[in-house]
């Protein structure tokens, strides 16, 4: 499977538990299910060891450092985007760029803006991609300067 469709189920994921699922076994192949589904791939998805570890890193990083990745939306979000009102759907997105941003070496800053501004692009309002953008970009530019 390609990285990007690991991240799409892992974003999906992340929002799963951010809504109070448990994000496991189960929801996972649903999730692949779906992807299949959208994709039209007859034969199904199927997960590599390396997208496997790339996932459990992503969900185990982001749910370990939530209040780290949260604090670094928040200071990067502008006027009534507090982090308070940002849907679950981008919060869900912005938390999994901002860990590969910040803790994924394989993982380019401007792959990761990009993955995240297509995963609202699908998975969100049309405005959101623009704020994910934003942000995600103004992390990036500090990251680059500091």
């Amino acid at each position: 499977m390609a990285r990007s469709m690991a991240r799409r189920a892992a974003m999906q994921l992340l929002y799963e538990r951010l809504s109070g699922g448990d994000a496991g076994e189960e929801s996972l192949q649903m999730v692949l299910e779906q992807l299949a589904e959208q994709t039209e791939t007859k034969e199904g998805i199927h997960l590599t060891k390396d997208d496997k570890a790339y996932m459990e890193d992503v969900l185990v990083g982001v749910n370990n450092r939530r209040d780290e990745l949260d604090e670094v939306i928040r200071k990067y979000s502008t006027g009534d985007w507090t982090l308070e009102r940002v849907s679950r759907v981008d919060l869900s997105i912005l938390r999994l760029a901002v860990y590969e941003i910040f803790h994924r070496s394989d993982v380019p800053g401007n792959v990761a803006i990009s993955e995240a501004v297509e995963l609202a692009r699908t998975y969100s309002e049309p405005k959101s991609s623009r704020y994910v953008n934003g942000v995600l970009g103004a992390i990036e530019r500090n990251k680059q300067e500091g």
